[in-house]
């Protein structure tokens, strides 16, 4: 006796050692009007407190290889928004 629809859907984890493709990696950041903007724009003007709470949230969510590979050019700023970032 065969039983259909039993099987069960896992989710997907990432692969261990394996960078996530940076387009898909900052996806959630997209969602949220204007958090990209101001992330860009924090960075370049170097004023962290401006970025919003929704867009922190957002942000505290990527993986540090998303991190490592989309903000290679300014290796501190990942942290430095981290931080104020887990204040909020």
């Amino acid at each position: 006796m065969a039983v259909f629809g039993t099987s069960q859907t896992l989710p997907s984890q990432p692969i261990p050692g394996v960078v996530q493709n940076p387009t898909d990696c900052m996806s959630s950041l997209y969602s949220i009007p204007n958090c990209l903007q101001e992330i860009v724009q924090s960075l370049v003007n170097g004023e962290i407190g401006t970025i919003g709470h929704s867009c922190c949230h957002a942000f505290l969510g990527l993986s540090s290889d998303c991190l490592t590979e989309r903000f290679a050019f300014a290796p501190d700023f990942p942290l430095t928004l981290r931080d104020h970032c887990s204040g909020q």
